[in-house]
This record gives structure tokens, C-alpha cells and sequence, in this order.
């Protein structure tokens, strides 16, 4: 018996004539995250997975994090290959069970190759039997306290017992480049997050309103990126001084109507940053109704300063669904520190929440828009960050 670790693929294996593109994005980014754990040849291709040869079994809990923040991982198995043989299955299946203390379990099995003579059911009744023989046991296949999976694929059986859930989705790089508005908040982390799983590599944009306010949201937007480079290997966060852009609005536009020129400014430095490092679209952490300058009018408002597509992956989720997400990846015990957000410096009192276009357009219009927009796009700074 040799120990391997099972890499599942996700959605994957619904993609058709693509597979293979999306295939070998992931065994690419597998290897890129492995690349100080795993060599090259200790990845092996399979029937809608990957299998990795175990040489150092001190690597192995190491190797499993890495593997659960790879995008297009449905799930990682901790097997035991043998020969496709029924003696085999039964040694590895009590190999497996040695350990723990049961009262009822179900043996599941999958045959992809059907070169194997016996079927699903009496693989399953054959193993199942042995099990019962050697332990104080019995079947249940409805809620078992232990299940063995048993895969006979790729010329040989592959026996485990635990599901490890993988990060899901498709693999990063594959869907194109979205710039996203990042603040040190609890939303646009997990809405970068969520277009990630969906295979984009994701550019963050940082606006900052130094020295009116500390720099904690830079440290923080900092730790972040650094967290969720987790899932997409490298990234660039660009850091965008806008104090003196704001105070430029606060001049010249009524009060109500701050956080709507804000975004506004927002979109149009972004959509410059899209085009420098050729992104598809820009989003935003934004959820309907969150906050006054998010209601519908408002939205459609602020996104007429852009040409570009708008995703805004929270949309529809309330706070309790994102903070559970929050939670999960990791991004919550930053985001939950205080910091200071760029909208709230010279933040109005009662902001618009119902917002004319004319009367944005005729304000905005007052404005040196490409000349302000310039000195800040003179000022960013860029950082880049790499995992591992």
C-alpha cells in the first residue's frame, strides 16, 4: 500500500471541449502553491483528479492547507493505492478503520475503469463483509458513522475515508482580470473573494485619506491582500492617496452629494488602473441598501462615471451571510479592527439617498476632473505580493 493525497477536481469536469484548458490552469497553480513541498513528478494526472505522491509524510498537513485555498479543488483525499484487487480493497479498509472506534459504517465505491470485473454493489457487499468480520460492526447505509470510499480508476484502487472540502469554484487565472476596490472593511474582501473562486485574478485599489487620517487602513488592506494572495498566488495592490481629491469636492459640491462624487472619482481612477493592467471589469463590495450612498438610484448613478462592467458579487447577501464567509476564509479578525474608511473623512452629515444625475453631472462639471484625477494617478504607490 502506498499513501497519496487525492486533489478532486470541481467544476471542472463539467466543462467539455474547455476541460483541458482549465485542467491544466490547475495542475499549474498546484504546483506553484507545492512548489517548496511537492516536486513535478510527485503530481500525477487521473480521472478528474490529481494524485500526489507522499515522500515526506511530515509534509502532508502543510500540503493539505495549501491545497484547501486552490481554487477548483472540490475536495482532498488522504488515500491508500493499491492493486486492483478485493483482498487489497479489505486489507486497506482495515488498514483505515484501526484507528477509530465504530459502531456502523457503509463502504462506497466508483468504478471509472470498468476493466475491473467486479461491479459498485459487489465491490461494496465483498468489502463490507470482510469489515464486519474483523470488527464489532455493522452496515448502515444511511447515516454511518464511518464511510470508506473506494475508487478504482487509473489501473489501480484508491481506498480513503475522509473528504477534506476543497475551495471550490474554478482555477484562478482563468476567467480574465477584474480590478476591485478594496477598504479594510468586512465586504469587498469576501466579494475579491468570491470573483476569485469564479477563476478571475483579482488587482485591488486602495483609497486612502492620509494625513487627515491614520494609516491603520493601509495596514490593514495590507494584511489582507496578503491573505487572499492565499487563493491566487500573487497579486498587486495599488494605494491611492485621495484626501486632496476630496477636499476638492467639499469645495465646490453640496454636502449631500459627497459620497456619490467619491465613488464617482473612484470609478474613474479604477477604470484608468483597469486599463493600465488590461481588466475586464471593476468591482465593488457593495450590497443593495447597505448604506445611503447604496440604494438603486445611487448605484446607477455612480456607475455612469465608467464605462466598464460593474460586478458587485454581495448585491443580494445581508451582513450575517458575508461575516459567515468572513469567518471561513480568514479576512473577519482583520476586518473587525478599527480603522479609518476614506468615505468617512469630511463625511457629510445626511447623504444623499435618492440622487439627481443632472444635478451630479452639474457639480461634477465645476470640477478640474482629469487634472485631479492626474495628480492622484501621479502619487500611487504599487506593492506586489506572492504566495508561498
Amino acid at each position: 500500500m502506498e499513501k497519496v493525497i487525492i486533489v478532486n477536481h470541481h467544476e471542472i469536469v463539467l466543462k467539455g471541449d474547455n476541460r483541458s484548458y482549465f485542467e491544466k490552469q490547475l495542475k499549474n497553480n498546484i504546483i506553484h502553491i507545492l512548489k517548496d513541498l511537492v516536486g513535478k513528478d510527485e503530481l500525477l494526472g487521473g480521472y478528474g483528479r490529481f494524485i500526489i505522491k507522499i515522500s515526506d509524510e511530515k509534509r502532508v498537513e502543510e500540503i493539505v492547507e495549501r491545497l484547501k485555498t486552490v481554487f477548483g479543488v472540490a475536495n482532498i483525499c488522504l488515500a491508500l493505492k493499491v492493486p486492483q484487487d478485493i483482498q487489497a480493497f479489505c486489507r486497506a479498509a482495515e488498514s483505515l478503520l484501526q484507528v477509530s472506534d465504530f459502531r456502523t459504517f457503509k463502504i462506497h465505491t466508483k468504478r471509472p475503469d470498468k476493466s475491473f470485473t467486479l461491479n459498485s454493489v459487489a465491490v461494496n457487499k465483498e468489502v463490507g463483509a470482510f469489515i464486519c468480520s474483523k470488527f464489532n460492526t455493522k452496515v448502515d447505509l444511511t447515516s454511518p458513522a464511518v464511510t470508506i470510499y473506494i475508487d478504482i480508476a487509473d489501473g489501480c484502487g484508491f481506498v480513503y475515508r475522509d473528504k477534506i472540502s476543497g475551495a471550490g469554484g474554478l482555477p484562478s487565472g482563468t476567467a480574465g482580470r477584474v480590478v476591485s476596490l478594496l477598504s479594510a472593511g468586512f465586504d469587498s474582501p469576501i466579494a475579491s473573494w468570491k470573483i476569485m473562486r469564479r477563476g478571475a485574478s483579482v488587482i485591488f485599489v486602495h483609497f486612502h485619506s492620509m494625513p487627515y487620517t491614520s494609516r491603520n487602513s493601509v495596514e490593514q488592506v495590507q494584511k489582507i491582500v496578503r491573505l487572499l494572495t492565499r487563493y491566487q498566488l500573487s497579486s498587486k495592490l495599488y494605494i491611492v492617496p485621495f484626501a486632496d481629491l476630496q477636499k476638492e469636492i467639499v469645495i465646490q459640491a453640496p454636502e449631500n452629494l459627497r459620497v456619490i462624487l467619491y465613488r464617482r472619482m473612484m470609478l474613474k481612477i479604477a477604470e484608468l488602473i483597469a486599463h493600465t493592467e488590461k481588466a475586464e471589469a471593476i468591482l465593488t463590495g457593495e450590497a443593495v441598501g447597505q448604506v445611503a450612498s447604496q440604494t438603486l438610484r445611487n448605484i446607477r448613478n455612480i456607475d455612469s462615471a465608467t464605462s466598464m462592467p460593474i460586478l458587485r458579487p454581495l448585491c443580494g447577501d445581508d451582513k450575517e451571510e458575508i461575516m459567515k464567509v468572513a469567518i471561513r476564509i480568514g479576512t473577519y479578525d482583520i476586518s473587525k479592527e478599527p480603522y479609518d474608511d476614506c468615505c468617512s473623512f469630511l463625511t457629510p452629515r445626511k447623504p444623499e439617498t435618492w440622487s439627481n444625475i443632472e444635478e451630479i453631472i452639474e457639480t461634477e462639471n465645476k470640477l478640474d476632473v482629469n487634472n485631479l484625477v492626474k495628480n492622484v494617478m501621479d502619487k500611487i504607490q504599487v506593492e506586489k505580493f506572492n504566495f508561498p
